[in-house]
């Protein structure tokens, strides 16, 4: 079990992060960001509405990146768990909630992270992030929680949430 800031190293194959929840329904989405922290284009956000996209697949509650294929000027991805908008209106992550990642590869790489418990009405997080480092990849806990909702999220990262 990962700490929140923990990171962990992976190996460069495929990476599956799976996200389950309790309390309240969730969708899961990656965003593709270069050194700056910003998406190339709107097409970095990976949703149900654009489920691939450079090697990152999202489908229901899982995403998996491929990591041998992500292009170089990708040098992170942010998995992303929302509270779905077709829940229970005004649903958002609190005490009566929580939701956990875990991130598996086919070497037998088994990582798991529980954020603490939200309480400012959050209703998406950037779950984990898999970023580059000295020519390997790594997993990092994050749990950032985000009141503004997923197109708060995709805005602060540079996506254009009008196209």
């Amino acid at each position: 079990m990962l700490a929140k800031g923990a990171n962990a190293p992976l190996t460069t194959e495929e990476a599956t992060i799976r996200i389950t929840a309790s309390g309240v329904p969730v969708d899961v989405s990656a965003i593709l960001l270069t050194n700056e922290g910003r998406v190339r284009s709107d097409d970095g956000l990976v949703f149900y509405n654009h489920p691939f996209q450079d090697g990152v697949h999202v489908d229901g509650g899982t995403a998996t990146a491929e990591l041998s294929l992500i292009p170089e000027c990708i040098s992170s991805i942010a998995i992303i768990v929302s509270v779905d908008p077709e829940g229970p209106p005004g649903a958002v992550f609190d005490q009566n909630t929580e939701w956990e990642a875990q991130i598996t590869q086919p070497s037998g790489t088994w990582l798991s992270f529980m954020p603490p418990v939200f309480s400012g009405g959050e209703t998406v997080a950037i779950a984990v992030e898999l970023y580059r480092r000295t020519g390997g990849w790594k997993a990092r806990a994050v749990g950032q929680g985000y009141a503004s909702g997923l197109a708060g999220l995709a805005t602060d990262y540079g996506v254009d949430v009008e196209a």
